[in-house]
C-alpha cells in the first residue's frame, strides 16, 4: 500500500463479544512481553468487566483496533476510555488510526459521554504526537504501583 494514501475500503465496526479474540495478534504488538495465553485470559476477564472493541477491516483482515471502556466518574461524568489502539504495521501511515479514532469519538457521543480519556506510554512519542493532533491534552499523571 502506498504511504499516505487513505484506503477507501476500510470498514470499522464494534465487535461482538464472540469475535473479540481476533484482536489478540494486534494487541500482542503493544504487549510483546505478555504471552499470548495470558493476553487471551486477560481478554476473557475484561469482557466480563464491560470491555468493547472497535475494529478496522480491509477485506476480511482486521488491520486496526481500539478498545473501549465506558464509565462515570465524579470529576468528569460519563466518559469513554480508549485503550490499546493499534494498527497493523503494514497498514500504518494510511489514516486507519485516524478513522478508528473518529469512529470511537462518534460512538462516545452516541453513548452521551462528556469526555474521552486515554493513556499512552511515555516512551511512545508517535502516539503522543498523534493524540495531540487529535486535540487530546495532557492533564495529569497516571501513577502505577506494582503489587
Amino acid at each position: 500500500m502506498e504511504s499516505g494514501k487513505l484506503p477507501a475500503d476500510v470498514l470499522i465496526r464494534l465487535l461482538e463479544q464472540q469475535d473479540l479474540p481476533i484482536i489478540l495478534p494486534l494487541v500482542q504488538l503493544l504487549n510483546p512481553t505478555v504471552s499470548p495465553a495470558q493476553l487471551a485470559q486477560r481478554l476473557q476477564e475484561m469482557m466480563g468487566q464491560g470491555y468493547e472493541c472497535a475494529a478496522a477491516f480491509m477485506a476480511d483482515n482486521c488491520v486496526g483496533v481500539a478498545g473501549i471502556w465506558l464509565g462515570t466518574r465524579f470529576w468528569c461524568g460519563r466518559y469513554l476510555d480508549v485503550d490499546n489502539v493499534v494498527v497493523d504495521p503494514a497498514y500504518r501511515d494510511h489514516g486507519i488510526g485516524q478513522q478508528l479514532m473518529n469512529w470511537v469519538e462518534n460512538y462516545a457521543r452516541q453513548q452521551r459521554c462528556e469526555i474521552m480519556v486515554l493513556d499512552a506510554y511515555v516512551t511512545n512519542q508517535a502516539a503522543r504526537r498523534f493524540y495531540e493532533r487529535n486535540a487530546y491534552q495532557i492533564v495529569g499523571h497516571h501513577f502505577v504501583k506494582k503489587l
